[in-house]
């Protein structure tokens, strides 16, 4: 792979792209996955820490005890990376002082576990999480925040990832793609069909963050499904 370009590539030029841009969730930090997600074309990826959720059992260590394959793979990436940080502990000034001075090109948080000093932290990015039971008029405010550049709708519950993609989570993508005066980024959550992309890009969505508690398992599997929901997608945006 070819090494990071000296200036940090950010959330804004890959919002920016003509295209809508497909961010690889990558459900362990490993360069394995790293070069899948490469392969199969991702515009992006994103690194997990502190999380919490059984679906990712590869990503519940904290930054000292992932820091090593975590810089091997910003240090070798051809594609911005981003870092996703989760509520198993509180994150401190201190810790985010040592993650914010790496080279990623965003943070990826919940907007309830973001500290205010994360969001105000000039030196990054900020992809604000929005999820199940967040209120109409909470989604709005957040997206209207100066710091915020994009809304990451991530609305299903644990409980329903295993369901179909339905007409309610379509009207809920509707309403909160038409309330943001950012763009918004769909977390695909569930198992998506063909016809879905289409009504997802009709939606307003800007991007699709690919979770692989939606896919199978394993390293090919993981490059195979990148490459589909990139095809697929990429047909449908405007």
């Amino acid at each position: 792979m070819e090494s990071l370009e000296t200036e940090v590539r950010g959330l804004s030029r890959l919002l920016g792209q003509a295209q809508a841009p497909l961010l690889a969730i990558l459900p362990h930090n490993t360069l394995e996955y790293a070069e899948a997600a490469q392969q199969g074309g991702a515009d992006a990826l994103i690194l997990g820490i502190d999380k919490t959720e059984s679906m990712f059992p590869g990503l519940f260590g904290s930054f000292d005890l992932q820091e090593d394959s975590i810089l091997g793979i910003v240090s070798t990436s051809s594609i911005p990376v981003g870092i996703s940080i989760g509520d198993s502990r509180p994150l401190t000034p201190e810790s985010w002082e040592r993650i914010v001075g790496k080279s990623f090109s965003f943070v990826n948080m919940y907007a309830h576990h973001m500290p205010p000093f994360v969001l105000t932290d000039e030196r990054i990015d900020k992809l604000v999480s929005v999820g199940a039971g967040y209120m109409v008029e909470q989604i709005k405010s957040l997206s209207e925040m100066s710091h915020v550049k994009a809304l990451e709708a991530a609305i299903v519950s644990p409980q329903g990832q295993t369901h179909v993609f339905s007409v309610l989570d379509l009207s809920t993508l509707r309403m909160i793609s038409k309330l943001s005066a950012k763009p918004v980024i769909l977390r695909a959550q569930k198992r998506l069909e063909a016809g879905d992309f289409r009504s997802i890009a009709e939606a307003g969505l800007r991007g699709l963050s690919l979770d692989p508690s939606a896919l199978e398992a394993g390293v090919e599997a993981y490059r195979a499904a990148v490459a589909s929901y990139l095809r697929q997608f990429k047909v449908t945006s405007p």
